[in-house]
């Protein structure tokens, strides 16, 4: 219900624009976004990475130990094109990339960690920040992408 009511509302913003340049337009077609969180004083699956490229999305599963007593879990889902859309028209790329690499102390203290990648071609910038803070002038992208994850969170 939480995802709709935010699918909504972005929608709803959305709907107010009336044109998209042809430069935006090529840089969103482009686009992959990554995300994801780890948590490295961990037992498990305790790191999470999300490859979201069009309406196609990738998990991988995997432990945060150096030497894995597990395989990595990988699995697919789809998303539809109005939540694509949505988070493409939150991921303003050029300001993204002005971001520092990272933002306070990720994974310190085992508080965990949580990431957002852009990448356009060849280009890519990654921002890892404290879970469960933010990325600041990008908190509705945070939000949207940490509905995505909830929506999906284990591979069967």
């Amino acid at each position: 219900m939480k995802l709709r009511i935010i699918n909504i509302v972005l929608l709803a913003v959305l709907g107010g624009c009336t044109s998209i340049s042809p430069q935006t337009e090529q840089v969103a077609d482009d686009l992959t976004i990554r995300t994801g969180t780890s948590f490295g004083m961990c037992v498990g699956y305790c790191v999470s990475d999300y490859d979201l490229s069009g309406t196609s999305v990738t998990l991988t599963r995997k432990e945060s130990s150096r030497v894995p007593k597990n395989p990595a879990k990988t699995c697919q889902t789809t998303i539809s094109q109005a939540d694509w859309n949505a988070l493409k028209a939150l991921a303003n790329v050029d300001n993204f990339n002005k971001q520092p690499e990272r933002i306070g102390c990720p994974d310190c203290a085992d508080g965990g960690a949580e990431y957002i990648e852009l990448q356009v071609g060849d280009s890519k910038h990654r921002v890892t920040f404290e879970y469960n803070s933010t990325i600041p002038g990008f908190e509705p992208l945070v939000e949207a992408l940490r509905a995505q994850r909830n929506a999906f969170k284990e591979c069967n």
